[in-house]
């Protein structure tokens, strides 16, 4: 896989990802016809919306014949867990979205997203990051834990007519994820 920093010329890619991501995670957790609902128009205006605020950075990932197959998303924390000091933060940066088209489910891919993401939170100085999931979501539940996160916290969240609990996993050391 080749994974590189996206740009605007990938917000299709992108939402056709996230679009995929909802539907191939979601059902059975979340009401279908909200799952159905998104679009990959209204993906690409909120991925235009996220590049051209320019506070987040996305990596995509490609095959060897240039196709899309996923997407990592992060940059500075936004949803602490609960009970996190501001003034000494366990946490300074966040995983915003993680997305696989599900071809590609199960084949490392997601190592490589969340450890390109890593090296590059490394780089801008963090330490520590943080995601939230779905607790139903058992597939990605397991895989954090596999990369050594920790449960750290949950919120109850609304998605529609469902409501459902976000668990956070939080890596303290970012090297904890190079060396899953």
């Amino acid at each position: 896989m080749n994974i590189t920093k996206a740009t605007a010329a990938d917000i299709n890619d992108i939402a056709h990802i996230h679009v995929d991501g909802w539907r191939s995670s979601y059902g059975g957790i979340i009401d279908q016809d909200y799952i159905d609902s998104k679009t990959i128009e209204d993906r690409s205006a909120l991925w235009t919306d996220i590049f051209e605020k320019d506070e987040t950075t996305t990596l995509l990932a490609r095959d060897e014949n240039g196709t899309a197959a996923g997407f990592v998303s992060f940059g500075k924390i936004r949803t602490a867990p609960p009970g996190m000091s501001p003034i000494r933060p366990l946490y300074t940066a966040e995983i915003y979205a993680i997305y696989i088209l599900q071809d590609y489910w199960r084949k490392g891919l997601g190592k490589q997203l969340m450890k390109a993401a890593s090296d590059s939170l490394q780089g801008d100085k963090h330490q520590s990051v943080c995601l939230w999931v779905l607790e139903k979501n058992k597939n990605a539940n397991a895989f954090y834990k596999a990369i050594g996160g920790e449960r750290c916290g949950k919120i109850d969240v609304e998605f529609g007519p469902t409501k459902a609990r976000e668990v956070c996993y939080g890596w303290r050391k970012l090297k904890t994820i190079d060396e899953a």
